[in-house]
């Protein structure tokens, strides 16, 4: 069994682990013509990268990667869920639903790898696979208690349990 990892499953592999100057430089290779998305990774190894190229590709960061976080307000003596690209989003999001103004609003990138249950779904995930199902941001997850891995939604301005 030897079975070929393609540039390709390399590039995709570090754009969704946000793996930023990885990603940068296979897309370089490949957008340059130095190597196909095909091709068998360790095609990458040979290539004769253009390293200020790549540098300032990941500066720029034309792929976006990274651009969606994860953010935790603290809210109802419980912490709630988004996902955003800024603080100033989540803040408007949740002010609008659920009535309160926002404290302190936390970037808790750690915490994408964990797995929670998202009790209104009956699922088991991790946060950073469910991000892939999201098609608008910024969006609401839910709230949980510190040291839970079980998000509730809430009812906007009511602080219960259940689907908004």
């Amino acid at each position: 069994m030897n079975e070929i990892i393609t540039v390709k499953e390399i590039l995709e592999y570090a754009t969704e682990f946000e793996l930023c100057r990885l990603a940068h430089q296979v897309f370089w290779a490949v957008s340059t013509q130095q190597i196909n998305l095909a091709d068998d990774s360790n095609k990458l190894l040979e290539v004769a990268y253009d390293e200020l190229a790549v540098h300032e590709m990941t500066e720029r960061n034309v792929l976006g990667i990274g651009r969606i976080k994860l953010y935790v307000v603290e809210s109802f003596a419980q912490y709630a869920f988004y996902f955003a690209s800024n603080s100033l989003e989540v803040s408007v999001m949740h002010c609008e639903k659920f009535g309160e103004r926002t404290g302190a609003i936390t970037e808790a990138h750690r915490l994408l790898t964990k797995v929670m249950y998202f009790a209104d779904l009956d699922i088991h995930i991790p946060l950073i696979d469910h991000r892939k199902t999201i098609v608008k941001f910024p969006a609401y997850l839910g709230h949980a208690a510190a040291g839970q891995y079980i998000l509730h939604r809430l009812d906007q301005h009511k602080g219960v349990r259940g689907i908004v």
